[in-house]
């Protein structure tokens, strides 16, 4: 009996690996908004704030334009660990507190195609979580204690 259910586990097909490649459809179009920075520039960002668009992130997206963010609003003050898993673009990751004052940056994460992906978390509890083109940081000076205002988009009138 013992030899039948080693070799009946031997068959066993293993779990599938989650995917990697994009999904099939393209993802739903997010809600926009701006984000005033210290330097004056005004970013158009998309606002992820479901779990499932928190999740997705940039994953997929072969560019963000220099004028682009994704902005994640991430519902409760805490140490908001992100990673680049199936990201194709390398991103500057900007942690802000519920005073919208940057807490903590990353600059320059590259991609990560391949498991193990390294997360990357704050030194101090954030509410949002800024991602912008690599180099954005440090191109309009962004630093600790800068604070950064939201403005939501006007929402246009459903026909």
């Amino acid at each position: 009996m013992l030899l039948f259910l080693l070799a009946l586990a031997a068959f066993r097909p293993a779990a599938a690996a989650p995917p990697s490649a994009p999904p099939l459809s393209p993802p739903p179009r997010l809600e926009r908004g701006e984000l005033a920075l210290p330097s004056g520039k005004v970013l158009q960002v998309e606002l992820a704030v479901t779990p499932e668009q928190i999740a997705r992130g940039y994953m997929f997206r072969s560019r963000v334009g220099r004028g682009e963010g994704m902005l994640f609003f991430m519902g409760e003050l805490g140490f908001h660990s992100f990673w680049m898993k199936n990201c194709r673009v390398a991103l500057d990751i900007v942690w802000l507190d519920e005073a919208w004052r940057i807490v903590h940056i990353e600059r320059e994460v590259p991609p990560c195609a391949a498991d193990p992906c390294p997360g990357y978390a704050p030194m101090q509890a954030a509410l949002y979580v800024l991602e912008i083109r690599a180099g954005g940081a440090g191109k309009e000076g962004l630093k600790l204690g800068d604070t950064l205002f939201y403005h939501a988009a006007a929402r246009r009138p459903q026909p």
